[in-house]
């Protein structure tokens, strides 16, 4: 009697069970947001006159004290790219030389690979390529470090002049 009782027992739980599910539905809308920290103010650059006659123009002025932070959510199979070109004339002869250091700092993600050095220009040219889905961590010291430096290209158009560019960047699908 006493195991005829416990398999009433169990039968009956196993068929007390009841499963339920509910739907849920959510979107993750298609995010693409650039920024230059810590700030996007200007900086200037410049060469130095050599004080001996006979040797070249030179420059050590440097500026590293910009990055590049992003955050992007890709549709699936697509990545993207950070370009940068120059709007506005360079004076000639003059390079305007960019290096984008690797990602470093916070963030997580397919947060993409520098493309090293570049010469700006007024077309654009992938600085950063093959993001996906990531965030770079916000502020100085997040992201990819921006080094500008200035080179002559062609020392027969080096003329005494001052000139102002504006550097653009744009987060574009590949």
């Amino acid at each position: 009697m006493r195991i005829l009782v416990i398999l009433l027992f169990i039968t009956n739980i196993a068929f007390g069970q009841a499963t339920l599910s509910v739907g849920v539905n959510f979107t993750l809308p298609s995010v693409s947001l650039l920024d230059i920290a810590p700030d996007r103010s200007t900086f200037s650059l410049s060469f130095n006159a050599p004080t001996e006659a006979g040797n070249q123009i030179t420059t050590t002025s440097t500026n590293n004290t910009k990055w590049l932070n992003f955050t992007s959510a890709v549709p699936p199979s697509v990545t993207r790219k950070i370009t940068a070109s120059i709007s506005g004339a360079m004076p000639g002869g003059v390079n305007l030389n960019l290096a984008v250091a690797s990602v470093s700092g916070a963030g997580a993600g397919t947060r993409g690979t520098s493309a090293g050095t570049v010469v700006l220009s007024n077309s654009p040219q992938a600085i950063v390529n093959n993001i996906g889905g990531a965030y770079t961590g916000n502020g100085a010291n997040n992201g990819y470090m921006l080094t500008f430096t200035l080179g002559i290209g062609n020392f027969s158009l080096l003329r005494n002049q001052t000139s102002n560019v504006t550097i653009v960047y744009t987060l574009v699908d590949n």
